[in-house]
């Protein structure tokens, strides 16, 4: 059976180079006081230089800086802000390239966690997640784009999620506070338990559920951005796509986790997507449904079929990752304007 493995941690070195230690909030008062820190994070002095070197040496991009951490007023939401002046950007401009977007949707997440969970590490679990080896994994993530900022502007992102036993909800907004809080992207994900030992998919327990119930909503709208809707992914095979393009994982592309991290398969797709002709700054959208874990020496192969969007507003591109031996890693669709 696939299962959805696909990381939402970063590496501890990458957070380092960054210069992103966090200080600040409250760690849990027992392991079953269940009462989430309310502390705003505040961080540390960046090494933005250190940052920028990290970036350009691996596809395992660590998130940019963050400047701060905190509630928002209904503590039913969390916002980050995040420093992108040495962020990744296109080719021959100042332009954050979407995969930095992703990454900060990326790191949100964990951010969001770190802070209800008391547990300042990079893959943060809470207590009873220790207790019974659980770690979260994203399975399914949908993008939508609007503007890409610059890197003179200043990001500022918000998460919401729901809990429940079989998996997580949990949706963004990216917004450009530079200029005036304008729309950079949006996405909705899932987010499943796995059992960090045996690697199998776990149901939440009834207690790690209802303890977030003061810091969970139903209510995205309370985010105030218009949240993309999954579509219907094309089932690719070798003998309808053509191989657009192959690698071999790299040390450097392994998480925390042990397994390809999730920025990685982002470059992969995107790279796809350049090689057919289309340009980062068009984007639109990217649907991505990962189904296997990916690990060290595997050798990756990186599928595509392009047609017109059906509104003629654009072209779309379907894109299968697997292995050379055809085990399926993901599946996922990108959109770009004409």
């Amino acid at each position: 059976r696939e299962q959805a493995m696909a990381t939402t941690t970063r590496s501890s070195a990458a957070m380092r180079s960054a210069g992103t230690t966090i200080r600040g909030g409250r760690g849990w008062s027992g392991p079953r006081s269940h009462r989430p820190s309310l502390g705003p994070l505040r961080a540390s002095p960046v090494d933005v230089a250190a940052f920028a070197k990290q970036t350009r040496s691996s596809r395992l991009v660590p998130p940019p800086p963050k400047l701060r951490g905190e509630y928002g007023s209904n503590k039913r939401s969390y916002v980050e802000e995040y420093d992108v002046r040495e962020a990744e950007t296109l080719a021959e401009t100042d332009m954050v390239s979407p995969v930095v977007v992703t990454k900060i949707i990326e790191s949100l997440a964990i951010g969001h966690f770190q802070e209800l969970s008391g547990d300042r590490s990079d893959v943060p679990r809470s207590a009873e997640m220790k207790d019974l080896d659980l770690t979260f994994m994203l399975s399914r993530i949908t993008f939508s784009f609007a503007d890409l900022p610059s890197t003179s502007d200043t990001i500022e992102a918000e998460t919401c999620f729901k809990p429940q036993k079989v998996s997580f909800k949990r949706d963004f907004a990216v917004r450009n506070k530079t200029a005036g809080g304008a729309a950079i992207a949006a996405a909705t994900s899932t987010y499943v338990l796995v059992n960090f030992k045996t690697r199998k998919l776990s149901i939440a327990p009834k207690e790690m559920v209802d303890q977030y119930a003061d810091f969970s909503t139903k209510d995205s709208s309370i985010l105030g951005a218009s949240l993309p809707r999954k579509g219907k992914l094309a089932s690719l095979s070798p003998d309808d796509a053509e191989v657009c393009s192959s690698y071999v994982v790299e040390a450097s592309d392994i998480d925390l986790n042990g397994h390809v991290g999730a920025s990685v398969y982002i470059h992969w797709i995107l790279d796809s997507a350049v090689a057919q002709g289309q340009r980062l700054d068009k984007i639109s959208s990217l649907d991505v449904e990962y189904k296997q874990e990916c690990f060290l020496g595997e050798r990756i192969q990186c599928l595509t079929r392009s047609q017109d969007a059906e509104d003629g507003s654009g072209m779309e591109i379907d894109h299968l990752v697997q292995t050379e031996e055809g085990n399926v890693l993901l599946r996922a669709r990108s959109s770009f304007h004409a």
